[in-house]
């Protein structure tokens, strides 16, 4: 399967970006990130609600990079974006670091891929709170 693949969530679709156990090799995760950007620049505007799963993944400033990069590629197309990190340590300066850096305000990080997933579902009709 994919690692960037569409996902039904109770009746909603949501983009799953599944990072999982990525980084060490920051050839592979930027190859992932292009097939990501593909992915996104197929729907319409401000209509993708992701879901990023970084867990085990390596953080190290070419994958904060690389992922920042990714925010910035996708912000016309995402109206609201759940990143489940793991919130401990490094992987939460990073997840902070790339929304500072990016400026997003429809990003959130969680602990739990459930639920970031009803996150999402919560704010499927609202409009993105970009800027």
């Amino acid at each position: 399967m994919d690692r960037t693949h569409f996902i039904d969530h109770r009746g909603q679709r949501l983009l799953m970006l599944d990072y999982t156990n990525l980084g060490t090799d920051l050839d592979q995760l930027k190859a992932e990130i292009d097939r990501s950007k593909g992915v996104i620049a197929r729907e319409p505007p401000a209509s993708v609600l992701t879901l990023t799963d970084v867990r085990g993944s390596k953080i190290t400033p070419g994958a904060v990079k690389a992922m920042q990069e990714l925010v910035q590629f996708n912000a016309p197309y995402v109206r609201w974006s759940a990143v489940v990190v793991g919130l401990t340590g490094v992987y939460l300066t990073g997840f902070r670091a790339i929304q500072a850096l990016s400026r997003r305000k429809n990003m959130r990080a969680f602990n739990d891929l459930d639920e970031a997933k009803d996150w999402l579902l919560s704010h499927a009709q609202a409009p993105a709170a970009v800027g």
